[in-house]
This record gives C-alpha cells, sequence and structure tokens, in this order.
C-alpha cells in the first residue's frame, strides 16, 4: 500500500491541534476558545518517506518542521490551506492569553463574555520556509479557515456577517459565520454569501469553484439540511450541489475535489458534531439529491448524529470497528489520507494521520501521542484551478433575475394560473459585542411558528409565457414565491439565495430541483429590460401583525369577533396577550392559516402545501355569508394573503436582551389587574367571574375609553348600565388606571407594540391622569 505510485512525494503537511473539547456543533466550531492552546502548523520530511514508512526494520526518526515554533504565542490553528506551487501556506490562529484555555471556555453561557475579552482567530501567512510571517485580517471578529483560491485571492468564514445563532438557548449568545474573501495582502474583504444560518469550511475545488458547507433552516428544523454548495470566487453563481433535500446524512463537510474524477470527498456528520464521520466519495452526476450519490468508504464508521444515506464502496471499504475520521485528502477516487481516532469525537489527543484506500487496506503515518493531527496534505506543486472570470459591478446595489417560465417544475398547477413573483427577505438575527445575540423568540425551537421575521421587498408580473426580468438587492438573503391573479401563493422556496451586486442570474422556474430540464428560448420579459419590484402598499419593511394586519381584522372582523362570547368563539380582538396578541393567538391555536411547520424536514416542497389558499381564514372570507358582511377593500385582502404566505409573523423585529430600558409588559402588570378583578367583583360579580372580564387583552391601547370593560358596563352598553355614567366613581378609578397603563405601555413598549408608536403618533395620545391609590 506503501509503494502506491501516488505517494510520489516526501514532505508531508499537517496542522497539530488539540482536538476540540468545548461543545461540538456546526454552528459553534469556530469560537476562538474551542481548543487548549496548543499545535504548530507543521511539515514531516523525509527522502522517501512512504519507503521509510513502509520499512519495519528502519524506526530512525522522520523530521517534524515546526513552522510557527511559537512565534505567534500560545493559541491553536484553525484552518490552513496550501498555496499550489507549494511554497506558503495560509491559516487561521486563535491567540489565548497564556497556555491554558480562558476560564470558562467550554460553558457555552460564557460566550458573550469571552468574546468581548479574548482576541478573536485571525489569518495569517508563512513560506514553508518559515520566513514571512505576516498577519492578514484584524478586527473584532474572527476569520477562520481559509482556502487560496487560483488568483492569489483568499477566501475564508467569518463572523463579520453579524448574525447570530437561531436555535439556541435564551442565556446563549452565539454567532453564525458566512464566506468572505480578501486579496492576497490581506486588503479589500468582500462578503460573498448572504446566509442567517451559516456557511463552513470552504475549499476550492478543481473547476474553480469554491465548495463548502451551507446550513440553512428557512421554515423547516435546523436538523437536515447541511449540504455541498458551490460558489464562484467573485461570489455569483451560489447554488446546491448536493443534499439539499436529503435527510440523511444530516451533514455533509470539508468537501475536496478528487483529482482527475468530477466526485468530491467529503464527510458525512452530524450537526451537534465536529466534521467527524465516515469518509465518503460524493458524485454530484447521480442527482442533486440521490441517495446514490453517496458511496462510504469506510462503513464501519457511523455518523456521531442523524441517520446514514448510501452504500458502501464497491470494493468494500475500510471496515472499522467504530472510530470518526476527518480532514480527508484524496489522492484518487479509492486512496485518501485523512485523520482518524479510535476514541471520542473529542478526545484531545487521538486523532492520527492515517493512508486508507477503498479495498480495506489502511496504514499509520504519523500519530503524536501529545496531540491530534489533522489536515494532512501533499507537500509538492499541484495544478492551479481555472481562474474564473468575474460578473460583479461593486458599483451597484442590485442584481438582475430572469426568469424563463416561473410555472415550470410546478406539477398539478395549470400554468396559466401564474401571474406573479412575490421576493422576499428573511431576516437574519443580530448579533454585536455591545448586545450579543438578539433574538427572534426566547426560545425559537418552542415558540412561535417561524424563525425569523419577513420582509416582502414587492411582486413582478409575469408575461403572458410566465417569463420575468426585474432586479433585486444585492448582498441581501432572498426567496421567492409564485402568486396567481390574486396574489396568492401558489408556491414557496423555502429556501433563500444572495446575489453579487451586478450579478445576472437565470432560472427555469418554481422547479426546487435539478433533476430536470428545460429547453425554451428566454422569454418575452428577456427581450425587455429589467424592471424593478413593485413594493407592497404599505411599503417594503418587515411585516408586523399588530400594525399591518390587526387593522384590517379591526376593520372587518370584530363586530362579531370580540367579547366574552365572539361568534363561533373566535376572539379576533386586537389586545396584547403574554405573548402575542389575542387574534393572532385565536388564528395561529385555531389553524385557521397554513403555516409551513418549523420543525419539517428536508422534503421537496411541493405547490399549495401551505400558505393562503390553504387557509381557512381565507377560503371563509371568499364565501358567503361573509362576503356579505366583511366588505374588504383590495389592500386588506393583499394584506391577509401576503402576511399568510410570508408564513404568518407576529413580529417584525428582534429582542435586545441587554436592553437599557426594560419594557412594560402590560399583561404581566398582575398588581394593576388584581386592583381592576377586585372592583369588578363588586360592580360586576352578579353576572360574571371577576377573572372573566379583568382580561388584559380586553385594552384598547389606541383608545382606552373603548376598553371593553369600561365600554360594555357604561350607561347603554351591553351589561345595562353598571356604571350608569363616566361619573361613576369606580369607573373613573379604573379609567385612570387603564390610561395610566397605556401610558406606560407606549413610553417602554413592547417589541410588538415598538411596531406601532409611528400609527400612534398620528394620533394625539390621551392626556393621562394621576392613577388610583395604590397603583
Amino acid at each position: 500500500m506503501l509503494s502506491n505510485p501516488l505517494l510520489d512525494f516526501d514532505r508531508l503537511l499537517l496542522v497539530k491541534r488539540f482536538t476540540q473539547e468545548s461543545y461540538p456543533d456546526v454552528c459553534l466550531n469556530h469560537m476562538p476558545w474551542v481548543s487548549r492552546p496548543g499545535g504548530d502548523v507543521c511539515v514531516i520530511a523525509r527522502p522517501g518517506l512512504f519507503a521509510w514508512l513502509a520499512d519495519p526494520r528502519d524506526d530512525s526518526p522522520a523530521q517534524v518542521i515546526h513552522l510557527l515554533n511559537g512565534a505567534l504565542g500560545p493559541g491553536h490553528v484553525h484552518g490552513m490551506d496550501l498555496w499550489y506551487d507549494g511554497s506558503r501556506v495560509v491559516f487561521g490562529y486563535a491567540r489565548t492569553r497564556t497556555d491554558q484555555p480562558p476560564a470558562g471556555w467550554n460553558s457555552r453561557p460564557s460566550n458573550y463574555r469571552l468574546r468581548r475579552e479574548e482576541e478573536p482567530t485571525h489569518i495569517f501567512e508563512v513560506a514553508l520556509d518559515g520566513s514571512g510571517l505576516r498577519q492578514l485580517t484584524r478586527g473584532e471578529w474572527s476569520d477562520l479557515d481559509p482556502c487560496y483560491l487560483p488568483n492569489g485571492d483568499i477566501a475564508f468564514v467569518s463572523e463579520r456577517c453579524g448574525f447570530s445563532l437561531q436555535c439556541n438557548e435564551y442565556d446563549k449568545d452565539e454567532t453564525s459565520c458566512n464566506l468572505y474573501v480578501m486579496k492576497g495582502d490581506g486588503a479589500g474583504v468582500r462578503r460573498l454569501s448572504v446566509n442567517k444560518d451559516g456557511d463552513y469550511l470552504p475549499h476550492v475545488l478543481d473547476d474553480g469553484l469554491i465548495a463548502y458547507t451551507r446550513w440553512e433552516y428557512h421554515e423547516r428544523s435546523w436538523a437536515h439540511i447541511q449540504s455541498i454548495w458551490t460558489i464562484r470566487p467573485d461570489g455569483t453563481g451560489a447554488d446546491a450541489l448536493f443534499k439539499q433535500h436529503m435527510n440523511n446524512p444530516w451533514a455533509l463537510e470539508d468537501t475536496r475535489s478528487i483529482p482527475r474524477s468530477a466526485k468530491l470527498v467529503a464527510i458525512a456528520t452530524g450537526h451537534h458534531t465536529l466534521a467527524a464521520g465516515p469518509v465518503c466519495v460524493i458524485d454530484p452526476g447521480q442527482g442533486l439529491n440521490a441517495a446514490e450519490g453517496i458511496r462510504i468508504v469506510t462503513p464501519g464508521v457511523k455518523p456521531p448524529e442523524g441517520g446514514m444515506a448510501g452504500s458502501p464502496v464497491a470494493e468494500g471499504g475500510v471496515r472499522d470497528r467504530g472510530g470518526l475520521y476527518q480532514t480527508p485528502w484524496a489522492l484518487s477516487e479509492n486512496h485518501f489520507l485523512v485523520s482518524y481516532t479510535y476514541g471520542k469525537e473529542t478526545d484531545a489527543t487521538g486523532y492520527a494521520l492515517y493512508l486508507i484506500d477503498a479495498y480495506g487496506n489502511k496504514e499509520l503515518l504519523y500519530r503524536d501521542e501529545s496531540i491530534s493531527c489533522f489536515v494532512p496534505t501533499p507537500l509538492r506543486p499541484r495544478r492551479r484551478p481555472p481562474v474564473l472570470a468575474e460578473n460583479i459591478d461593486l458599483k451597484r446595489s442590485v442584481a438582475t433575475v430572469a426568469i424563463t417560465n416561473a410555472a415550470f417544475g410546478c406539477d398539478g398547477i395549470d400554468a396559466s394560473r401564474a401571474r406573479y413573483v412575490r421576493v422576499s427577505e428573511t431576516l437574519g438575527w443580530p448579533y454585536d459585542n455591545t448586545h450579543g445575540g438578539w433574538r427572534y423568540e426566547p426560545d425559537a425551537k418552542s415558540a412561535g411558528v417561524g424563525w425569523n421575521p419577513t420582509r416582502v421587498l414587492g411582486t413582478v408580473k409575469l408575461e403572458a409565457d410566465g417569463s420575468a426580468h426585474f432586479l433585486v438587492p444585492a448582498d441581501v438573503g432572498l426567496y421567492f414565491q409564485l402568486l396567481d391573479e390574486d396574489q396568492m401563493e401558489l408556491r414557496r422556496m423555502r429556501s433563500f439565495i444572495s446575489f453579487q451586486p451586478g450579478e445576472h442570474r437565470a432560472c427555469n422556474g418554481c422547479h426546487e430541483t435539478q433533476a430536470r430540464t428545460f429547453r425554451q428560448p428566454a422569454g418575452l420579459a428577456g427581450w425587455k429590460p429589467p424592471v424593478p419590484l413593485t413594493p407592497p402598499p404599505w411599503g417594503d419593511v418587515p411585516i408586523s401583525f399588530l400594525r399591518d394586519v390587526q387593522p384590517v381584522l379591526d376593520r372587518n372582523c370584530i363586530r362579531c369577533h370580540t367579547g366574552l362570547k365572539p361568534a363561533g368563539g373566535l376572539d379576533l380582538g386586537g389586545g396584547l396577550t403574554a405573548r402575542y396578541n389575542r387574534s393572532y393567538e385565536t388564528l395561529i391555536g385555531g389553524k385557521l392559516v397554513a403555516v409551513s411547520p418549523k420543525m419539517d424536514d428536508a422534503k421537496v416542497t411541493p405547490p399549495l402545501a401551505f400558505g393562503s389558499h390553504r387557509s381557512k381564514l381565507i377560503s371563509v372570507l371568499r364565501a358567503k355569508p361573509h362576503t356579505d358582511r366583511a366588505k374588504l377593500t383590495g389592500d386588506d385582502f393583499l394584506r391577509l394573503v401576503t402576511w399568510i404566505d410570508a408564513n404568518a409573523p407576529y413580529h417584525d423585529a428582534f429582542i435586545n436582551k441587554r436592553s437599557a430600558q426594560p419594557a412594560y409588559d402590560l399583561p404581566a402588570d398582575k398588581d394593576r389587574f388584581l386592583w381592576i378583578a377586585s372592583v369588578h367583583q363588586r360592580r360586576c360579580g352578579s353576572c360574571h367571574k371577576a377573572a372573566d372580564v379583568t382580561r388584559p387583552d380586553w385594552i384598547d391601547l389606541r383608545s382606552p375609553q373603548r376598553t371593553l370593560f369600561l365600554a360594555a358596563p357604561l350607561g347603554g352598553g351591553k351589561c345595562k348600565g353598571a356604571y350608569k355614567e363616566a361619573s361613576d366613581a369606580d369607573y373613573q378609578a379604573v379609567l385612570k388606571s387603564v390610561l395610566a397603563a397605556a401610558a406606560k405601555a407606549w413610553a417602554a413598549p413592547r417589541r410588538d407594540l415598538a411596531a406601532m408608536r409611528s400609527v400612534q403618533a398620528a394620533n394625539a395620545p390621551p392626556s393621562v391622569p394621576s392613577p388610583p391609590a395604590g397603583m
């Protein structure tokens, strides 16, 4: 095995590093403090290296060269790549203050403090003779996992995107990473991808594209889509290459080209894992989502989390009895340099370097008992991939999109129904080093119907042949929906894409798979200049249920659907509840709108799976007797269907966990409502239980005098004059308390109310008398 002619080099480049011991996760493995300080970029050098390894009688040592040799101080290497002529390496390095990890390094709630106190990971370059060591990146964000581009630029992943992890718990503050590029000297840093969830482990393929692992969960579970994507070095042409709609394995990571082959090598793994698992040969030619495209070189190893699709290589593969592989380097379709451990995934010193092949052979190449070894790389010149032409214009702020026939691939939908395409943005959770991670929900895994706020940018009308040609903003995470003549969803894209400034991108239609070809000219729209999107009447701002949807219900529904006995038991009042507001909880809890389940798997989304056409609310409003009772304007109807098709978001903004001014939460004001309930017990107790009529969601914050437990009992109201006139002392006392609560709510608004402040300002707020004694 060690006499294979593929082993035509006598120097092996590698990284020594203590294996990550902190919580492993595709979106946490980039933190600067995940490993103990120690290690280096190293070279094993010896004439006839593999003949020496094959000779059991020769126990003389090989020379191990440490390129850094302490020049950067204590820390660890985080990602490394070799320049094509073999003369220099680029690498990430996480410096530490001492030779020990910082306090709290393996406690996730410590990440906010550590990010403010510890130095981020930066990118460096050094020649193979140890000379010319230089730092390429600086600043407050970690930059790591660099790879050389054929034109001399360097791609890398970075926290510079300022996105926060979405699926963690409230006490966690953790970042996501996106792809970036810079010149070879560190100048001109520019973003390549916009992904709210995270892009990781980029490597340049032999065709000049960058392959990387893209994690996404737009209207889906966090677990299943960690797939192989490619992107051109200028950031254009980002697209899924393999496993976009396959559940297992959960992730494919550390993808590299196989020499003289269109196939790739990758590690199959989970989500809460390192990039560790079985070594696989990936054949994208089998189909974007074809399990037949996965051939397992090490079938005796299973991913540490999730299931496994595919089958062993025809030759049988290496039959390990457990263990895990990392950082594969393909010598051919059948031969691989790898890092492997017999022990647990996070064994700090357990990984060593091996040569394996598809025929079941496995040879130890190098082990350092004191530290793990990764990224085995032949130290020799290699063919430089082609330099792909740039297709960007950084002076522009838009990209151009062309669709040949938007209805293509929408099986079961008459193409004549397709009239519009809606373009929306899914907003990532922000992260900054002052406030840490902002949140959409306190715990987004268990609360809410979606992961993110949604901003509808606008629509474009299709030509008669289904084509479209339009402009979209660059560097924004966008997704598309196919609409009918009433701008109701026919099919949705449960993924997203970003475009570079000046990029021109074309697609066939809403097919959500590349398994079918489409032959048709560019379409009528392609002969016309691109058009701007038509924004919705309320503007291209993130959707707020309180601001944008509740007024529609107020105008058309609450005459019947509010109070103690709302029609059909459906209360569509606009008052606040502990988490949302009354009507939102009624619509979502009653399943009156059809939303995509946020924990759904990676399956292809068929037409009419969710949205306004599947929603009972819309079907009822379009049928008698509601067509007579609720006279919706065109704008009202458009607001409802657009909100539903956006997956029915409630909030338009995020939670600042470290706000200097805490919000006043009206429903949580227990003392106030206990006092009001005591009044109701005296004045209303003969007919009602006090708790039934002392409801925070009955308070009308815009017109407090219209609060239901004030208006109904007054004079000729529904309660036959419990308060005979407004001068009644109890009425005045309760009114003063409600006015005081409304004033506090607007002065320190909850997140949902904050979206309403501009609306409220248009109506002069009521004067606020002093509240009653004790309030």
